[in-house]
């Protein structure tokens, strides 16, 4: 990729500018921490800021915490380039922010990939915890005007196949006696931290809970079916389902996800909670064909186990509606279009 955004990253950060409208204006000029800057996530909020910058004359200058900047040169060199992008040397837990304000905060930093919790449950757990605890301290400390905590749909636990969706106050949680469970649980607490924090101290929290997504810079190496299925189809396949493929989820695009972020930090009354993601719901295995669909080159699709019919398949879908009728939340990239733009990136 040349040091210039992708044509198709240009065109999503158009629609998020109007997504999100007037309110977007708001960041000219403030000082904003984004602790997961380099990740999926935090890439695509700096491409926004970079894009906000490039004809204001009050721009925003962004602090982003990273371990790697390397790494983070070579996957966003525009964005690691750009004066306005202060990369800080450290993680959540060692970084040292400057002599300098800091009006918002987005923390969003956490090792949520299946890698990280097969090999290391404890430390995920305890990075999450410790580390939103050590930002929200210092958002107290930098006396923000706002904080979004980027927390997780894992935190209702396993949703009940007969729920088509989950909305924001289903009371479940995750199984602690599972170890799979660390992640989910970590980010409740956190939720938790969170509260407390705006009851205590007045800090200003939003809090949004992300579930399932696809679009340009996702890691292909992450451990997710999506991206799984996308790494292995443009490799020539085959794709392999682990399941029996009949597992529901849903997948938002990244420009939709973007702007369901910036419109909750920057528009949603203090203390609420949204769910971010799509309520377009699709097997694992539909997933899969679609994708093959789209390549235009024959791929094998292998599921390993077969369906069993005593039981409804598992779900894992948010129900946005109270995004819809507070916020004027709208999913503009269907399914289809999500996975040709993003293949499309890709190749």
């Amino acid at each position: 990729m040349s040091i210039l955004t992708h044509p198709i990253v240009q065109e999503d950060i158009e629609c998020i500018f109007k997504i999100v409208g007037n309110d977007i204006y708001r960041l000219r000029g403030k000082r904003v921490l984004i602790t997961g800057g380099t990740g999926f996530i935090g890439t695509w909020l700096l491409e926004t800021i970079s894009w906000l910058n490039k004809n204001s004359n009050q721009p925003c200058k962004v602090y982003v915490p990273t371990r790697n900047p390397e790494a983070f040169a070579c996957k966003a060199p525009h964005l690691a380039s750009n004066p306005e992008i202060v990369v800080l040397s450290g993680d959540i837990a060692d970084f040292k922010y400057p002599d300098d304000d800091c009006n918002l905060i987005i923390h969003a930093a956490a090792p949520g990939e299946p890698r990280a919790l097969i090999h290391d449950s404890l430390g995920v757990a305890e990075i999450i915890v410790r580390g939103t605890r050590r930002i929200l301290e210092l958002a107290i400390q930098k006396n923000v005007e706002g904080f979004l905590f980027v927390s997780s749909g894992a935190v209702y636990g396993v949703q009940p196949p007969a729920l088509e969706r989950i909305p924001e106050d289903y009371l479940g949680a995750p199984d602690v006696t599972d170890i799979r469970s660390a992640y989910g649980e970590a980010k409740r607490y956190a939720e938790m931290l969170c509260t407390l924090y705006h009851q205590r101290h007045g800090l200003p929290i939003h809090i949004a809970r992300p579930f399932t997504f696809v679009g340009p810079y996702q890691d292909l190496n992450a451990g997710f079916a999506v991206t799984d299925f996308i790494r292995d189809g443009l490799q020539g396949g085959p794709l392999r389902i682990q399941g029996d493929g009949t597992t529901v989820r849903s997948y938002c695009y990244a420009a939709d996800l973007t702007a369901m972020l910036w419109k909750i930090l920057l528009q949603s009354p203090v203390g609420r909670v949204y769910n971010v993601g799509s309520d377009e719901s699709i097997s694992i295995l539909e997933l899969a064909n679609k994708i093959v669909s789209f390549l235009y080159t024959p791929v094998e699709t292998i599921v390993m186990s077969k369906p069993n019919i005593k039981s409804r398949p598992a779900r894992y879908v948010p129900d946005i509606d109270r995004g819809r009728s507070e916020l004027g939340v709208i999913i503009y990239t269907d399914i289809d279009k999500a996975i040709k733009r993003t293949l499309s990136w890709m190749k």
